[in-house]
């Protein structure tokens, strides 16, 4: 038996929907086709649709082009139409050597006026490009001493105290030392050793052909050695810091002799209302190596000190370092000899110097480079009201480290320099009404000025330059090569 065959069955016409959609679809051609028509309308009147004269940009345009002259007397009959589009037009012309092809010319002086245009003069002057840095005043560690006695001992007397200011040669404590006194008798029996050598030595000479030459030899031998001896006993007194020569004591008697080696060193003033009986040979003073301030005491009278302990601290402030610190990305544009200007912090004070050492490395910690200055800071420059040195060590500071100078700059305000799309360029004056971009290039940079080069031609350098307003005629000078179908050729470049 065959099994029943199924008819598919067809749906049955319907008109309405077919209506409906071919409705939808010339709906939505129709939008697409005004939209269109709007587009082209809005961009053959440039977006004014024939409302206020639109066409009279146009108009403008071309009139000027044909008579390279400023249209401003021309159109006065549009000043009172107000908008941005009527108040200037672009004028193409001729090229011309040092002059662009660009000009914009203002209809009138009301429509000039309105846009708040000023011209700035362009200046002529120094500009310095400097690179920022942190730094910390410092000692000069060649200048600065730790003051030790060179023997073990109790300190007699203190004359100097922290802060004072010494010269060189001055003492700065006494210390007492039986070391001293050993080494100042040796030094008088080695002068009457060597004295007693010498004459049996000129007792022989005299009778030497009655005396045998082993005899005259021995004697000869004696005295050297003797001298030797003398000699040692000279080099320790002065290895301690005592000045003494044998030749100041050779025509001495002993009690003479005695008498000037026990105050060795020591001023007659440090002495002054002491018995000269009761005055010990174990004196030894501490002087001061050269002028400075006595920045660092550790000692009173009484106290027993060891024998190269740091008693005093001396420096000489006359001249004062300067640590910079470079980020390591700036430290290829250091070099030596190049100005700098150090201000300490809480000071306007201007302190000048020049780079005169630049670290090897990088510090580990901080990941900067360390440079040198030297600040002569008792110059009559660097003192206080009452003599006081300004500069004090470990203040902190911005020093300016100086890159490039360029004494005879073209200097004007950043606003005035715009980038077009293509180049940088001031806009000057090229009549009463009319403006022109001139194509420059960025110099050195200093606050909000900035140095321009350009090859000016004949014309030579502008005297003035567009400041506040200079977006204005950027903006229309670049709308109008987009409507010329002109693209930029970039982004701005710095």
């Amino acid at each position: 038996m065959r099994p029943p065959t199924h008819t598919a069955r067809r749906p049955p016409f319907d008109g309405r929907a077919l209506m409906a959609e071919a409705f939808s679809w010339g709906l939505s051609l129709l939008t697409v086709a005004g939209l269109a028509t709007v587009g082209w309308l809005g961009h053959a009147t440039h977006w004014t649709f024939g409302l206020g004269g639109g066409h009279a940009s146009h108009g403008a345009v071309q009139a000027a082009h044909t008579e390279h002259a400023e249209p401003a007397a021309n159109h006065a009959d549009h000043a009172e139409r107000g908008t941005a589009a009527e108040a200037f037009a672009v004028v193409r012309g001729d090229p011309v050597p040092g002059r662009a092809r660009e000009r914009i010319a203002f209809r009138s002086q009301e429509m000039l006026d309105r846009t708040g245009i000023e011209l700035i003069p362009v200046q002529r002057r120094t500009m310095v490009s400097e690179l920022l840095v942190n730094g910390v005043v410092q000692y000069d560690a060649r200048r600065t001493a730790e003051l030790s006695a060179r023997v073990a001992g109790s300190v007699w007397r203190v004359e100097k105290h922290l802060g004072d200011t010494v010269h060189e040669g001055d003492v700065l404590l006494v210390v007492e030392s039986r070391d001293v006194g050993r080494l100042k008798a040796e030094f008088l029996n080695a002068m009457v050793a060597f004295e007693a050598r010498r004459e049996q030595f000129e007792i022989l000479q005299g009778v030497q052909g009655a005396v045998l030459g082993r005899q005259l030899r021995e004697a000869i031998s004696d005295l050297r050695e003797a001298r030797n001896h003398l000699t040692i006993a000279e080099q320790e007194l002065v290895n301690l810091g005592l000045r003494v020569s044998i030749a100041d004591y050779m025509g001495l008697d002993d009690d003479a002799r005695a008498a000037k080696l026990r105050t060795l060193g020591i001023a007659p003033e440090l002495l002054a209302g002491i018995d000269p009986g009761d005055v010990s040979s174990n004196l030894l003073p501490l002087c001061a190596p050269f002028a400075g301030v006595v920045i660092g005491r550790d000692a009173v009278v009484g106290e027993f000190v060891e024998a190269g302990e740091p008693i005093f601290e001396v420096t000489d402030v006359s001249t004062m370092w300067v640590i910079l610190n470079v980020a390591k990305e700036d430290a290829a544009k250091v070099a030596l000899g190049q100005p700098i200007r150090f201000f300490p912090d809480g000071s306007t004070e201007e302190f000048p110097s020049r780079i005169n050492w630049i670290s090897t490395d990088v510090n580990s910690q901080t990941r900067t480079l360390q440079v040198r200055a030297e600040i002569h800071s008792a110059a009559p420059h660097a003192q206080g009201t009452e003599g006081e040195i300004a500069l004090k060590a470990n203040t902190f500071g911005s020093g300016f480290i100086e890159l490039k100078r360029h004494e005879d700059a073209l200097v004007v305000p950043r606003d005035s320099v715009q980038w077009d799309g293509r180049q940088w360029v001031v806009f000057v004056p090229a009549g009463d009404l009319v403006f022109e971009p001139r194509a420059v290039s960025l110099g050195l940079a200093e606050g909000d000025q900035v140095e321009i080069l350009a090859d000016f031609g004949a014309a030579g350098p502008p005297e003035s330059v567009v400041g506040q307003g200079s977006h204005v005629l950027k903006s229309q000078v670049v709308l109008e090569r987009l409507e010329r179908g002109e693209p930029d050729t970039g982004p701005l470049e710095r």
